[in-house]
C-alpha cells in the first residue's frame, strides 16, 4: 500500500510533513483539554453545579444513561480525577452513591466536560453536548500516521487479505448495481 501523504498543506498555505501536522494537532488538542480541566477545577460555578448534582438538588441526564462515558481528554494526567472525588467525597449529602468511582466517571465527568465545553467555547450547552458526543476530532495526518504505523507492524498474510478486501471494496463502489442498493 501507498502511503497517502507525507507532505501537506495546510489552509495558509504553509507545507508540513504529515508527523509535523500530527504532532500540531495533538499539542492542540493537548492543550485544549488543559483549559477545560482548568474550567472544571476553577469555576466556583462549575462546582456548584457538582454540587448540585451530588445532593440531588440538580438532576444530571448522564445519570440515567447507560452508555460508556467518552473522554475528550488525551492522557489521564489530563482528567483531574482527583478534584471530582474530593468533590464528591466532601460535599454533604443524605444520598451516598453506592460506587462512587462510577459516579464520578459516569456522571460528574461528562457533566463538567460539558459545561466546560460550553463555557470555553462560548456555546449553549445544547451545543456543548453535541460536541462532547461527537468526541475528539483527529486530524487526516494523524490517521494518515496511524495508518503508516499500522502497515509497519502488519504481517504479510494480513497484508494480502487487506488488499484483497481493498480491491474488492473499489470494485464494488464502480459498479452501478451495488450504489443502486446502497
Amino acid at each position: 500500500m501507498q502511503s497517502l501523504c507525507l507532505i501537506c498543506r495546510d489552509t495558509k498555505g504553509q507545507w508540513w510533513s504529515t508527523v509535523e501536522r500530527a504532532q500540531q494537532a495533538q499539542q492542540k488538542r493537548r492543550e485544549a483539554c488543559c483549559l477545560l480541566t482548568s474550567v472544571i477545577t476553577e469555576d466556583q460555578g462549575m462546582l456548584q453545579h457538582l454540587k448540585n448534582i451530588i445532593t440531588g438538588n440538580t438532576v444530571s441526564p448522564w445519570a440515567k444513561k447507560q452508555d460508556r462515558v467518552i473522554l475528550l481528554f488525551e492522557d489521564d494526567e489530563q482528567v483531574d480525577m482527583h478534584f471530582l472525588s474530593e468533590v464528591l467525597e466532601r460535599t454533604e449529602t443524605d444520598k451516598k452513591s453506592a460506587d462512587p468511582v462510577a459516579f464520578v466517571m459516569d456522571v460528574l465527568l461528562p457533566e463538567a466536560t460539558v459545561h466546560a465545553l460550553g463555557a470555553v467555547h462560548s456555546i449553549s450547552l445544547d451545543k456543548a453536548k453535541e460536541m462532547y458526543m461527537r468526541g475528539t476530532e483527529f486530524d487526516s495526518s494523524e490517521i494518515t500516521q496511524l495508518g503508516e504505523q499500522l502497515q509497519s507492524h502488519i504481517s504479510s498474510k494480513a497484508r494480502q487479505k487487506l488488499d484483497s478486501f481493498l480491491s474488492n471494496y473499489k470494485k464494488a463502489l464502480e459498479c452501478e448495481e451495488f450504489l443502486r442498493c446502497l
